[in-house]
């Protein structure tokens, strides 16, 4: 199965109105060569505490603890969850076909989206077929195959980006949604 809606429904107003309090300054360029520079931005909310001897456990950062809906979303995830991040991809931009090497249910790591932002001009392709996705809700995609996105619209295109370790809790929330091995 390359992609799966899970089981959780977000308020994607109440995310809109906690990212409100950032200014687009408060994000960063992402450097990927999938896109163009300045056409993908980035917002980190939590931060690794450890020492290089140990695996890091992550934590809510500052911009976090701003934003009580979005802190309990993170607390949602009951498994080990290494990024937390929104990404803002511009209107008109794309991010061109690639894979995320490691990031599939079967190996371990998932990349989850929670669009806040988007519409139906945004196209979301996984191996050529399009995935679309609904404000609030939480999708698993299989991003160890080639995939792309272009934000055909006017307006920005951002989702809540989380990386989480698979557990059996992850695993148990995938079998609710249907996922099949």
């Amino acid at each position: 199965m390359n992609s799966l809606k899970l089981p959780f429904a977000f308020d994607a107003n109440t995310i809109k109105k906690e990212l409100a309090q950032f200014s687009k300054t408060e994000y960063r360029d992402v450097y990927n060569p999938s896109v163009a520079l300045e056409t993908l931005w980035l917002k980190e909310f939590i931060y690794p505490i450890g020492t290089p001897d140990e695996i890091p456990t992550f934590y809510p950062n500052d911009a976090l603890k701003k934003c009580p809906y979005m802190l309990s979303i993170f607390e949602t995830f009951k498994c080990r969850v290494e990024t937390f991040r929104i990404h803002t991809l511009d209107a008109g931009a794309a991010i061109q076909k690639h894979t995320d090497s490691g990031y599939s249910f079967e190996q371990g790591k998932v990349r989850l989206h929670i669009p806040v932002y988007t519409n139906d001009k945004v196209e979301i392709l996984l191996n050529d077929e399009p995935v679309v996705m609904q404000e609030g809700e939480c999708w698993y995609c299989n991003f160890n195959i080639h995939h792309e996105v272009k934000n055909n619209s006017d307006q920005p295109r951002a989702h809540i980006i989380l990386d989480c370790m698979v557990n059996d809790w992850l695993t148990g929330v995938f079998a609710e949604g249907g996922y099949e091995n």
